[in-house]
């Protein structure tokens, strides 16, 4: 398999691909063998060229460039390539007239252009969206083109790509890790790759901030045993497997332990309790947030003393202390995660630079404490960092794990100036 991507937006910057990472990331699941991916812009010849050199695997994917608008020139590619003309076809027109007035919106001439196709092609009918995909076959190699719009590719992907088949008893496993950067994690794995060669198994590894993941490919029972050695090393740093995210883990393990998480927060402002509802069903587990980037909100909302900020400011152990403590008695959780810190670029000192973070973890059995100091990142970097440190601990407390984090507490009273 081969994927061209179609877009002037995807060269300039202005927008990340995602439809190619995402037949990446099925590729395991569904035996796919992907060995080349392009990205080329918006024009007609370089669109026909991409495809023509393309030729020698057996399906090529193609997302974007099906919309209404003139720089949708996608088809006219695909035409020249196949030496086809392009058509409208009226079936098309009428039905996607009738999915505007379903939706009481006007049917403009230029979304006429999204029912143009090569002559020679198969038109793939679509339940999302209004672009039909399109399918064709030339010199016995499979052809198919889908819409960019993320959503719907990912709808056409699914429906309509054929698997690769069992890919002879192969399988793919995938392990995320937060907290060790990749030289760290490959230097401690070393052992584990030096195996995974004897036994024919791929090791990959691949860097996406702020996680690291591990991708193993070969036999079932080889990909165990080097899964096996990379969990015993590892283990640990572990928040994700096989395709899940950290907050989707950790979404499992509070309805396994049917538990319930609020959070209160200051430098991320909301971003804690945004990922943690991302996820569907983060209903039957969040509880409610309390956003408290004022002293006084920290006061009002969260209980926090004015002497405690007055004498060991915002960004404090004790006052992260404080604010999980009250998020979880305000709350009613049986978890609540607080999260203060200084995500610059302005705002640090010598004893409190830009990067300092501090976390409080409110459990049953009382208040655990963590600080980070992410030097050097921009305001984004740490504000995504301390989420998923604060995602982090409370998946190792649920997973058991948190003893080996170097954390203080739990503390079941204010602790002395000695503890902190």
């Amino acid at each position: 398999m081969a994927i061209l991507c179609i877009g002037d937006e995807l060269l300039d910057g202005r927008v990340a691909d995602a439809n190619g990472r995402y037949l990446m990331e099925q590729s395991g699941i569904r035996h796919w063998s992907i060995g080349e991916m392009r990205i080329v812009a918006d024009d007609e010849e370089l669109i026909a060229e991409a495809l023509a050199d393309l030729s020698g695997v057996d399906l090529v994917v193609v997302s974007g460039g099906l919309g209404p608008t003139s720089d949708d020139v996608t088809r006219q590619g695909a035409a020249r390539f196949a030496g086809d003309k392009v058509v409208e076809d009226t079936d098309e027109v009428a039905r996607l007239r009738a999915r505007f007035e379903e939706r009481r919106r006007p049917f403009t001439e230029n979304n006429r252009r999204q029912c143009a196709f090569p002559e020679s092609a198969e038109i793939l009918a679509t339940e999302v969206g209004t672009a039909a995909g399109f399918r064709m076959r030339v010199d016995e190699r499979q052809y198919y083109f889908f819409p960019g719009v993320r959503r719907e590719f990912r709808w056409y992907a699914d429906r309509y790509l054929p698997s690769g088949g069992e890919a002879d008893g192969r399988v793919q496993r995938r392990f995320a890790f937060f907290g060790l950067g990749e030289s760290d994690l490959a230097t401690r794995l070393s052992e584990a790759e030096e195996k995974a060669g004897q036994l024919n198994v791929r090791v990959g590894f691949r860097a996406s901030f702020p996680i690291v993941e591990v991708s193993l490919k070969g036999s079932g029972e080889d990909c165990q045993a080097i899964s096996e050695m990379i969990l015993h090393r590892l283990g640990p740093w572990l928040v994700a497997e096989d395709g899940e995210s950290l907050a989707e883990r950790l979404g499992k393990r509070l309805i396994e332990a049917g538990a319930t998480v609020s959070v209160v927060e200051s430098c991320t402002a909301g971003l804690l309790g945004a990922t943690l509802t991302e996820v569907s069903g983060s209903s039957s587990y969040f509880e409610e947030g309390y956003l408290t980037y004022s002293n006084e909100a920290k006061e009002r909302l969260v209980d926090v003393n004015s002497e405690t900020l007055t004498d060991h400011g915002a960004v404090s152990p004790q006052v992260a202390l404080e604010m999980a403590r009250g998020a979880r008695e305000r709350s009613g959780a049986d978890f609540a995660l607080s999260i203060t810190g200084i995500a610059g670029p302005t705002g640090g000192t010598a004893e409190k630079p830009v990067g300092t973070v501090h976390f409080g973890l409110a459990s049953p059995e009382g208040v655990y404490l963590n600080q980070d100091l992410f030097v050097g990142r921009s305001r984004r970097a740490v504000r995504t960092l301390s989420v998923y440190r604060a995602m982090a601990l409370l998946l190792w407390r649920l997973e058991g794990k948190l003893n080996k984090y170097g954390l203080t507490g739990p503390f079941q009273k204010m602790p002395g100036e000695g503890d902190l």
